[in-house]
């Protein structure tokens, strides 16, 4: 008798493989997704900066919290928002702020030397 097909146990062993190859790949995957959007928090806050220097250079005092118009510059990234603040008119710190699923209100602080901190594990 020739019978063409899988059997059974032969079915089972591929969904049982394919089922591993997802739990394992699908965490790796959730884990690219975030850096990737820690990757446009920290675009938006490089774009800051550039704006805040070139600011400074033309007023010797940085900008704070309406850095949006003083800036001219329109941040549209979708999962983070951004604030800037000035505790002195030589310092400045941006801020990007997690916006929506289970890692909102983590932020990424930028400051002006450039260096980076914040609560989003992502970050380091």
């Amino acid at each position: 008798m020739n019978r063409k097909g899988f059997t059974l146990v032969e079915v089972l062993i591929v969904v049982i493989i394919i089922g591993i190859l997802a739990a394992i790949g699908i965490p790796q995957f959730a884990s690219s997704i975030e850096k990737a959007k820690g990757g446009e928090a920290k675009a938006g806050l490089g774009h800051l900066q550039t704006g805040e220097k070139i600011y400074f250079a033309e007023n010797e005092y940085y900008v704070g919290p309406t850095w949006a118009d003083d800036l001219d510059i329109s941040l549209t990234q979708r999962y983070w928002s951004f604030t800037v603040t000035t505790p002195t008119s030589t310092t400045y710190t941006a801020t990007a702020t997690r916006s929506g699923g289970t890692r909102a209100g983590n932020t990424i602080i930028m400051y002006q030397d450039g260096s980076i901190s914040g609560t989003w594990e992502a970050t380091f």
